[in-house]
């Protein structure tokens, strides 16, 4: 009886053993620690100068167009008003000079008769011409300076308009790098700005279950506090990144993993930007 009894519980025991070997060696599921993550617009200036306003804090929801910051104008109003200053010089000038070309020309015709004619001498007749060729190069010089004059305006309009820093679009501030009173070069961010709208879970998946994974896949993402929300896969990395584990088998390979995304609803605000996220992705026939 003993002996009937040890050999079940040997056998129970047997069954068990293969049982857990199995789930061991065939998980039904695996777990990627991934994290929230988005694109970052970085606001920053485009000309050098003094921030004489910054409107706004971190955490504050701003909207596409919104004036963000300004950049003290008085630089950028004085390069404006020399230059439309020197183009209404210049057109004045033009029209005197233009006034002064027409007498010129009327002067080389007369001229230009008479030594035909024979009743003028050649010298009076290179004279008026000399005279009328001259006024007509400055009429010439004196258009291309009003170009010039025009186009340096509109470049300084353009600066003095770079001293208003607007929003590119709708988002929140989630740093901001500059304070008012500073002064910033071309280039410098003054604050981040993200869309929280647009918040997705990156995570890194090794190689020997990439080809489960899918453009369009859905899978269920759990968040730190137990919460759970399904995520759409959006993006899977065409390349292989760094290995994470050294194959000691006779193979010799590392094994290598690969970046996927997963767009998830946002519309409740519960994923934050940093926030970790895990992936829970089945392992069924691939």
């Amino acid at each position: 009886m003993k002996r009937k009894i040890v050999i079940a519980l040997v056998i129970v025991a047997a069954v068990a053993a293969g049982l857990f070997y199995s789930k061991m060696q065939h998980p039904r599921s695996i777990v990627l620690t991934g994290i929230v993550t988005t694109d970052e617009v970085i606001v920053s200036s485009e000309i050098q100068g003094r921030l004489g306003h910054l409107y706004v804090q971190e955490g504050d929801t701003v909207t596409n167009g919104q004036l963000l910051a300004v950049i003290q104008p008085q630089e950028w109003q004085a390069d404006l008003a020399f230059y439309s200053s020197s183009k209404r010089q210049t057109v004045a000038t033009l029209a005197q000079a233009k006034a002064d070309l027409e007498n010129a020309q009327l002067n080389f015709q007369r001229e230009k008769e008479l030594f035909a004619a024979g009743a003028d001498s050649a010298q009076a007749y290179d004279a008026a011409r000399t005279t009328f060729d001259g006024l007509k190069a400055r009429v010439e010089a004196l258009d291309r300076q009003i170009q010039a004059a025009q186009a340096q305006q509109q470049k300084a309009e353009v600066q003095l308009g770079y001293t208003d820093i607007v929003a590119p679009t709708d988002g929140i501030v989630d740093v901001r790098a500059a304070l008012q009173g500073e002064v910033v070069n071309p280039g410098q961010g003054i604050v981040t700005l993200i869309n929280p709208d647009d918040l997705w879970v990156r995570a890194d998946i090794e190689e020997t279950y990439i080809d489960r994974i899918r453009l369009g896949d859905k899978f269920t993402v759990r968040l730190p506090s137990g919460a759970k929300r399904e995520g759409t896969v959006f993006y899977r990395g065409v390349d292989a990144d760094y290995a994470t584990q050294r194959d000691v088998s006779r193979t010799k390979r590392d094994i290598k993993t690969f970046e996927v995304r997963l767009r998830c609803n946002n519309d409740d605000r519960r994923l934050a930007l940093g926030m970790t996220a895990y992936v829970l992705l089945p392992l069924g026939n691939p």
